[in-house]
């Protein structure tokens, strides 16, 4: 991992709003998802992970966890950053942090060209190919 880069749980109401800018920035923005589905009023139930670069904001996610089971969620890296592994990092860091949590499943419904990388991280798809927002997703679960 990169010395400067910093995963962690938010800290405060101004980081949650960091996340829904970078969410905006990548979702809304860069992937023409409506501001209602992004902000889906279940941020309250989640628990936000943010990505720093030195002091830079670079990335986000959110976990629900549902009948002991934690979704991955609004998993973000902002463009120019990508590339880096700063995804990679993030993703690893949320496998961990869930295990500690001690959950029965880690899952996600992950964008379909991104079925490959997530592959990589030990995660195996389930189930069919379906649309959220306008994207194709495919459901992906974590293997220990």
């Amino acid at each position: 991992m990169n010395e400067q880069l910093m995963i962690r749980e938010i800290k405060n109401k101004q980081e949650l709003e960091t996340c829904f800018e970078i969410r905006k920035e990548v979702f809304v923005k860069g992937q023409n998802v409506s501001m209602e589905l992004e902000i889906d009023g279940e941020d309250d139930k989640a628990t936000h992970i943010l990505v720093l670069l030195g002091k830079e904001a670079v990335g986000c996610a959110r976990i629900r966890i549902i009948d002991n089971k934690a979704k991955l969620e609004r998993i973000a890296i902002l463009d120019e950053y990508r590339g880096e592994g700063y995804g990679k990092d993030l993703v690893n860091f949320l496998v961990k942090f869930c295990i500690n949590k001690k959950v029965d499943e880690i899952y996600m419904h992950a964008q379909y060209y991104l079925k490959t990388f997530y592959s990589s991280l030990g995660f195996k798809e389930r189930g069919e190919i379906f649309e959220e927002a306008g994207i194709k997703h495919i459901e992906m679960v974590y293997e220990k």
